[in-house]
């Protein structure tokens, strides 16, 4: 997984990749890398579910600091972005393997979101019950967020550094009026 991981940070696709190549990267003979994948696929999918995982952790992190008064949205889309930075090689994987159509890979994708998405909305409900905030729509609104955010890291894996800093702010503005929205039409609804 670590050689693999290594060559995408080094810009390669990983559809580019081999078995071969992976295990000779890894120190191990071909015939060995069937002890831990079934395939190149299965390899592709343990280090999505691990990167997946570290996000989720991450954004859990991010919660925790929020709750000691740093704002969240800034601090989360802040911690993401560079996450996405120190981890190019797979965040580009699992970035545009989400876009590819009818894949194993664009299905795990899609269920990363999905868990992410989840997780955020019920994170959203928590923490608009421990404020005594009214919330409408809280699943719409987390779905909107996650989808921003990798909509922008696509975004900015193809741009120049110089670029980074506009697109931050501009996706944390575009999160805080999703919740100001959900937050307004709570109010308006309760």
């Amino acid at each position: 997984m670590d050689a693999t991981v290594a060559e995408l940070a080094r810009g390669r696709s990983y559809d580019t990749l081999s078995l071969r190549e992976i295990s000779k990267l890894a120190g191990i003979a071909p015939t060995s890398f069937y002890r831990h994948f079934h395939d190149m696929e299965g390899l592709g999918l343990a280090l999505m579910e691990e990167h997946g995982n570290t996000l989720l952790d991450l954004m859990h992190r991010v919660r925790e600091q929020a709750s000691g008064g740093h704002s969240l949205i800034r601090t989360s889309v802040e911690t993401l972005f560079d996450y996405i930075f120190a981890n190019q090689g797979m965040a580009r994987m699992i970035l545009q393997e989400s876009m590819s159509q009818h894949s194993v890979f664009s299905e795990a994708a899609e269920n990363l979101f999905t868990t992410m998405s989840d997780d955020l909305a019920e994170f959203l409900i928590w923490d608009a019950k421990k404020r005594d905030v009214p919330l409408a729509h809280p699943h719409l609104a987390a779905n909107s967020m996650v989808a921003i955010l990798f909509t922008t890291g696509i975004a900015l894996l193809n741009r120049p550094a110089e670029d980074h800093a506009r697109h931050i702010e501009a996706a944390i503005v575009q999160l805080r009026l999703i919740m100001r929205g959900a937050e307004a039409m709570g109010q308006a609804t309760g």
